[in-house]
Order: C-alpha cells, then sequence, then structure tokens
C-alpha cells in the first residue's frame, strides 16, 4: 500500500511569560524598530508531550492530535540552556509598530525568506553540520501594550519537493525491527550520549541510525553521505513531536528534502523517535514507529534554487489566519498599575530621550520638607517623573480647607478615626495617597517639628526639639534630593543648613500671591567639601550659587506672630502652586540627568540624550526660575553664594559640624547670633561706618561750598 505522506502540522503553545519579554523587549530596547529578533523555541519527543499532558490532569486524548511548539519566557534569551528531552528550533520573531503594518506584511514574502535561508544552509552543507538549522519558528507580531493585547501569527517553514514524498506500505513499530530490549537499549543509550555531546543546545533533532548485525548505533546527520555509501542498513532519524500512529511531525519534510537535494536518494528508511529519554533501561512498550518513504527522482528536483515553502499555522478555526491573545483579564491589577505608571517615561525614551535613566529616578530617594499644597504638587509631579522612593516631613493636620488645594488629601482625610476633633497626620496621610496611586511606591510620613531661628526653645520642649533635630538629620543624611516646601522661611533654614553640610541637592520653592521662585541649592565641588570639612571653608573652584538665604540681609527671624489670617494661610492664586511644582520637578530631573549633577553651571544644558539628530536633551539647568503670572512670564536669574550668609557661608556650616545641636541650638534661641557667627552684623557695622564717614565727608565739602 502507498499514499501520499501526511505530515502534523506544529501548534504553538505560548507561556504568559514570553509576552511579558517580548513586551519588555519591544518598550525597552526595540521601541520603533521592527528588525526581526533572534527567537528559541522548543519541542520534545510524543510521548514527553504526552506526559505532559497527563501530569497536567488534561490526559493524553486532549494533546493526541497536536504537535507542540512551545515558546517559554526564555524564547527570546537564544543563549539559554535547553532543557534535557527538549529540541531547539531556532527562528526569529518580527514586531511591527501598527495593526496597518502587521496586515501589509506579504505573509508568502515573509515565509519565503526564512525558507531561502533554511535551504541556503542545506546546499551549503551548515545544516548536516548543525541539524537545528533545518527546525525554524517565524513570528510576526503587533503587541498593543498599552492594552496587553498581542496580534500574532506563527510559522513553521517547510521546504517543498517538486512532487510528496510517498509512504510505502504501514508503519512498523519499532519492535518489529528491533525485537530485543537490549537492541532498543542501544538505541536509547546512543540517543542519549548523541544528546549529551550537544550540550547546552539539547537534543539533536535529525540523526542517523546504523544497524550492524545485532548491533545498533547512532551518529551524527552530518554521516549521512558516508552512510549512505556503506552497506549496512541505515535508518534517518528525526525527534518526532507526532503522537499520530501514522503521520510523522513537520520536521521530517525538510529532513527529507536534504536527503534528497545533498544525498540524491529515492527512497529512505525513517525512524519517528518519540520516547522519552530519562529511563536506565529501554521501554518494553516503545512509542516510536518506522516508515518507508520513496522520494521523488534526483532529476526531477533541481540542484540549487530555493523551492517553494509552507508552514504558517491555522488558527482556532483551523484557516489561515492570525490570532490574537488578551493578557489583561488574567493580570494582577497592581502589576497592571505598575507598568502602566512607567509607560508615558518607556515611551519618551524611544523617541525623544534615548538616554533617559527611568531606573535611577526610580532609585534616587526624596525628601520633601512640607506636605501642603507645594508638597502634594510636587510629589504628583514626581511620581509621574517615575521616582518611587519619598519621604514626607510635615507636622501639620489635614483640614477642610486642603483637599481643593491639596490634591493628595480628600474629606476623609480630615478626620482622623483616632482623634475625630482633628484631621490625619499630613506627612503620613501624603504617602499613604501616593501608595494608593501607584502600588510599588515606598513611601512614609515623618510627623516632625523643625525647629526654627526666632522660635526659642523651652526648657519642656528641648528633649523633643533635640529628637526632632536628630531625626532631619538622619533623613537628610539618607536623602539624595531635598525639596523645601514650606508655609515659612524660617522653617527652611534648618534643612538648608543640612544639605549644605552633608552635600545634598536642594530644591527650594516658594510662593507669593501671583509669584513664585524655584531655586536649586548651590553645593561645594568634592574637593572643596573635603577642604571644608577640614575647617578651612574653602569655596574655591565651587559654582558658587546660592541659597534661598542668600539675599537676606537679616537672620531669619518669627514671620508667624500678630498674623492676620490671611497670612497664616498660603494666600496665592490656586493654579501658582501646580505651575511652580511642577518646573520645580523638571528642574530636580535636569539636575539628575546632568554629567555634573547638582555642581552644573548654571544655564549650561547637558549633552544631547542620544545619538539621534532628532533626539532632544532635558535643557537648560537654571539656577534661579522666578514667575509671574499677571503677565504669564518667567525669568532666569543667577544668584551668587553670599559669603555672610546666614544658612549656607562657611562660618555657618562649619560651626554646626563643629558645635552640633548646641550650636543650633544657640541659632534658635539667640537673636544675633546667626548674624554675629556669619559675619553679617559685622559686615553691617562696617557698611554703617562708611555711611557715616561718607556723610560726614559730604557734609565738610558741602559746607565749604556753601
Amino acid at each position: 500500500m502507498a499514499g501520499t505522506l501526511a505530515h502534523l502540522p506544529f501548534s504553538s503553545s505560548i507561556d504568559p511569560a514570553f509576552w511579558a519579554a517580548l513586551s519588555d523587549l519591544k518598550m525597552t530596547k526595540l521601541k520603533l524598530d521592527s528588525a526581526p529578533q533572534p527567537l528559541c523555541a522548543l519541542y520534545g519527543p510524543a510521548a514527553a508531550a504526552a506526559h505532559r499532558s497527563e501530569g497536567d490532569g488534561g490526559g493524553a486524548a486532549d494533546a493526541a492530535a497536536v504537535a507542540w511548539m512551545n515558546l517559554a519566557g526564555e524564547a527570546l534569551d537564544v543563549g539559554s540552556e535547553v532543557p534535557r528531552r527538549s529540541v531547539r528550533a531556532g527562528g526569529s520573531v518580527t514586531v511591527v509598530n501598527t495593526m496597518e503594518e502587521f496586515k501589509a506584511v506579504d505573509k508568502k514574502e515573509f515565509l519565503s525568506k526564512a525558507g531561502a535561508q533554511m535551504c541556503a544552509h542545506v546546499d551549503s552543507g551548515a545544516a548536516e553540520q548543525d541539524p537545528s538549522l533545518l527546525v525554524h519558528c517565524e513570528a510576526l507580531v503587533f503587541s498593543d501594550l498599552k492594552n496587553y493585547k498581542h496580534v500574532y501569527w506563527f510559522a513553521f517553514p517547510a521546504l517543498c519537493l517538486p512532487t510528496p514524498p510517498a509512504l510505502e506500505g504501514a508503519p512498523a513499530e519499532l519492535a518489529s525491527r528491533l525485537p530485543t530490549p537490549g537492541q532498543r537499549q542501544l538505541l536509547h543509550l546512543g540517543v542519549q550520549q548523541l544528546q549529551g555531546a550537544s550540550g547546552s543546545r539539547g537534543t539533536p533533532p535529525f540523526f542517523i541510525v546504523e544497524l550492524s548485525g545485532e548491533g545498533v548505533s547512532v551518529r551524527p546527520l552530518c554521516d549521512v553521505h558516508a552512510v549512505a555509501a556503506g552497506s549496512n542498513e541505515w535508518w534517518l532519524a528525526f525527534v518526532d513531536p507526532s503522537p499520530l500512529p501514522s503521520n510523522p511531525g513537520w520536521p521530517l519534510r525538510n529532513a527529507l528534502f536534504l536527503v534528497q537535494r545533498r544525498v540524491k536518494l529515492t527512497s529512505v528508511t525513517v525512524l519517528c523517535y518519540r520516547d522519552v529519554l530519562d529511563a536506565k533501561e529501554a521501554p518494553q512498550e516503545s512509542r516510536s514507529i518506522l516508515l518507508r518513504v520513496t522520494l521523488p527522482p534526483g532529476d526531477s528536483v533541481p540542484s540549487s534554487g530555493a523551492p517553494a515553502v509552507v508552514g504558517w499555522e491555522a488558527n482556532a478555526k483551523g484557516k489561515m489566519g492570525a490570532r490574537m491573545v488578551d493578557l489583561a483579564p488574567f493580570m494582577d491589577p497592581q502589576r497592571r498599575a505598575v507598568e502602566s505608571a512607567d509607560l508615558n517615561l518607556k515611551l519618551m525614551r524611544w523617541r525623544f530621550l534615548p538616554d533617559l535613566d527611568i531606573d535611577r529616578l526610580a532609585r534616587t530617594k526624596v525628601l520633601l520638607v512640607g506636605a501642603g499644597t507645594l508638597g502634594c504638587n510636587v510629589a504628583r509631579s514626581l511620581m509621574a517623573w517615575g521616582f518611587r522612593d519619598m519621604v514626607f516631613v510635615d507636622n501639620g493636620k489635614v483640614s477642610f480647607s486642603n483637599p481643593t488645594r491639596q490634591w493628595l488629601f480628600d474629606f476623609t482625610d480630615c478626620v482622623d478615626p483616632a482623634r475625630p476633633s482633628e484631621g490625619k497626620p499630613k506627612a503620613q496621610a501624603a504617602a499613604d495617597a501616593i501608595m494608593r496611586i501607584v502600588p510599588n511606591m515606598t513611601a512614609r510620613g515623618e510627623e516632625l517639628t523643625i525647629p526654627m531661628p526666632g522660635h526659642p526653645v523651652m526648657e519642656a520642649s528641648l528633649a523633643g526639639v533635640q529628637r526632632d533635630t536628630s531625626r532631619l538629620e538622619q533623613l537628610v543624611e539618607d536623602t539624595d534630593v531635598v525639596f523645601l516646601l514650606t508655609d515659612t522661611r524660617e522653617s527652611r533654614w534648618l534643612p538648608t543648613v543640612l544639605s549644605a553640610a552633608k552635600n545634598k541637592p536642594c530644591i527650594n520653592v516658594a510662593l507669593g500671591f501671583d509669584t513664585f521662585v524655584i531655586m536649586r541649592h548651590g553645593l561645594c565641588p568634592p574637593a572643596a567639601a573635603g577642604a571644608a570639612g577640614g575647617g578651612d571653608g574653602d569655596r574655591a573652584g565651587a559654582p558658587n550659587l546660592g541659597c534661598y538665604f542668600c539675599n537676606d540681609v537679616v537672620a531669619p527671624m518669627d514671620s508667624t506672630r500678630n498674623r492676620t489670617l490671611d497670612q497664616q494661610c498660603t494666600a496665592t492664586r490656586p493654579g501658582l502652586s501646580a505651575m511652580a511644582s511642577a518646573m520645580a520637578v523638571e528642574l530636580a530631573v535636569t539636575l539628575l540627568h546632568h554629567p555634573l549633577g547638582a555642581l552644573a553651571p548654571p544655564d549650561q544644558p547637558g549633552p544631547p540624550m542620544g545619538q539621534d539628530a532628532e533626539a532632544a536633551g532635558l535643557g537648560k539647568l537654571p539656577h534661579q526660575i522666578r514667575g509671574f503670572v499677571t503677565n504669564f512670564s518667567s525669568i532666569i536669574v543667577t544668584g551668587e553664594a553670599f559669603q555672610h550668609c546666614t544658612a549656607c557661608s562657611p562660618p555657618v556650616v562649619q560651626g554646626y559640624k563643629r558645635g552640633g545641636f548646641d550650636f543650633l541650638l544657640r541659632a534658635f534661641n539667640e537673636p544675633d547670633f546667626l548674624e554675629s557667627t556669619s559675619g553679617l552684623k559685622q559686615m553691617l557695622a562696617a557698611a554703617e561706618d562708611m555711611a557715616d564717614d561718607w556723610e560726614e565727608d559730604g557734609c565738610d565739602e558741602w559746607d565749604d561750598d556753601a
């Protein structure tokens, strides 16, 4: 009995981890690039597939007519080790950017290119040295990354002979030709040895079995010419994923093309090897079968040129067409939220900011001193930029007037269940809110009072002030960037001193009714900072940028005394905080991406963020931005550090380093301490003396003229 040899096509089995890996590859590496990417799929003998199905509870019958080609999460890592019993199928995946592009791909040409490459491996002899080149898995994919949907079509290229191979007679069981367990044991051991010789590349898909009397030897495919020219009986063997009793699996098509084209055979015995290889003894009942296959005569087959290629996978309806998988319903909502939170940033890197360091922003620890209107707005913008580690410092409670302006709070925060007469602590309420917005946030609130100059410390509160000071010192030490966002000027003094002493980048935001100022405090370069630590206070070589207090000619004082209601609240135009906060965060992101960081000179842009001429950088890094809403304008200002500044001047910073809390306590309690320490008092006295001298000299001259 003879008939056309029918092959069972592959069916793709795709692990969700593969789609996750592909999405990450597209988002972080490929971006708009649709060039084919290497792929490594796996399949195994039919016995292994049936065993897996039974172990999964599905029963062998569920997989009875399926030859699986598996794509795991490691499929895109072509260098990964191939598990035992598995056969490696190389190939590529092409991820296009739009659904229209997916539809426009010439599917015939797409498959023909893969087939032509495979045929070239046959003609060059490379496929005999590396039989895995005869098994390919090609994929065309459009990934809707926003909605976790993937449209895909897999192909398993098969090279066609001009006349289909014919099956001579019925398939035979392996035991009919190898009747003794010893012979079958030799076969299995030979396959295992061949697998061991392949190392991490798994089981070779094709090999040769040579019979000599009672002996059985397994040889690599590259020996096919020598074996075919010999006198011993031999079989063309392949790892067969098909479980059907008379139909071999899809890979055989390419092996038959090779032996016909290269060895010029007109018939061959094929061993469809379907057994699991981990038994110490040959299984008593082998699943493998033998086929006798007739091939078209050699003169009817061209010896060169690419043949016709088939192999597109049918969809679930059995028709030639693409499939679609929607992973959203099966994903953990928190994971979706985390991935979606950074989607805008990843898309920004595709074309505009290729060198945007999202990971660095996520690792940057931010200290927000103040959790009010500015603190809430700054935190929201930081989250949008991918910052994921924040600490809020505030001693206030959420009041009923806050939620309309302070967008991290709502009505439920205005009543603390533990103390119904007051709202929840602002710092912790803000931290809780941002962790509800982005699940992978690390945030906490620190409820502490910032000691201030002009606010004397009473003996009864000394321990608490010392505790809060120590805690604030540790918070500044542990952070990477400090934002000063409090209501009063004097509350910014201690964080300013601590930032200068610990050389931490500090960004200050302050509001008027219709004006705002944003500024980054200057830092000492590492060498100067080390010298300053030795006590000489040398700022030579520093950018010499001033801090928030460098324009003052008086020490900070109590600004809360005798204030009216409009002065007790920060009365500003409602949109002002959002505008200033957003620009402050943009300043911080630009600072973190500049090669010199906080030491960058004012108004000097960093290098372009990518090699592409279209790739934009993040722009200039100003010292101060002053905005005016009345005429919708802003100006860039650069201010030098004041040598007698009451917050960042070397005498103050070094006085704090040497004296610690005792130094700070004097600054809190003694009205003229900071002016004396910084030299401001002496400078003012000298200025008055000069003015007096000028007035006296001027008066004498005037009198003389009179």
